[in-house]
């Protein structure tokens, strides 16, 4: 009974990592983008990113490049950081937790998958996909039900394997995925601003 209870308590922080209170996270907490989506309003851009210990965090940032927050916390979780180790050593058979791919949801919520990877000797294979939501301020993260609809809308177009981009009508800007970074260029500007400084 102790040693499932034991099993039962680490399960728990391996899945749950540490709480998600908002701290003074910045760009140097992110280390690089790996995708994004803007939000139906084209207020609002959600992305992914690898954070300082490794692994892939949801953020959200308004499309002026203000108000960034982090709303997942894996790089907190003690099974990212013995993966780190793990990485730096060269070593095998160890977890990593990533939660990536965020859309919008027809609710406003945003929705994501949270990936458990167990990297092994002949390579890495998943061992499980949770797919859950959030709203935009990072409270309320719960597992994605049947009436969180995604909306489908065009992805982001890939201009390279290097670069990929979307679009604010609204705005008037293009958004791009480029050298690991978000960029804006305005309607009638040739040269991109650095989305987040």
């Amino acid at each position: 009974m102790l040693k499932f209870a034991l099993r039962l308590i680490i399960f728990g922080v391996v899945m749950g990592g540490c709480a998600g209170q908002q701290a003074d996270y910045t760009k140097k907490d992110i280390v690089k983008i790996a995708d994004f989506e803007l939000s139906p309003d084209q207020e609002k851009i959600v992305f992914s990113a690898i954070t300082p210990t490794g692994n892939l965090d949801i953020w959200v940032v308004d499309i002026d490049g203000k108000n960034l927050r982090k709303l997942t916390f894996q790089d907190r979780s003690p099974t990212n950081h013995i993966a780190k180790f793990f990485k730096k050593l060269h070593w095998a058979n160890y977890f990593e937790i990533d939660m990536h791919s965020p859309r919008w949801t027809d609710k406003g919520r945003i929705a994501f998958c949270q990936e458990l990877t167990k990297y092994e000797m002949w390579g890495p294979r998943t061992v499980s996909k949770r797919f859950k939501t959030i709203k935009p301020d990072g409270t309320d993260k719960k597992p994605q039900a049947d009436i969180d609809k995604i909306i489908k809308k065009e992805q982001s177009s890939h201009i390279n394997k290097f670069q990929s981009q979307g679009r604010s009508e609204k705005h008037r800007l293009k958004i791009l995925l480029k050298n690991d970074n978000l960029w804006i260029l305005k309607d009638g500007e040739v040269t991109p601003k650095r989305l987040i400084l």
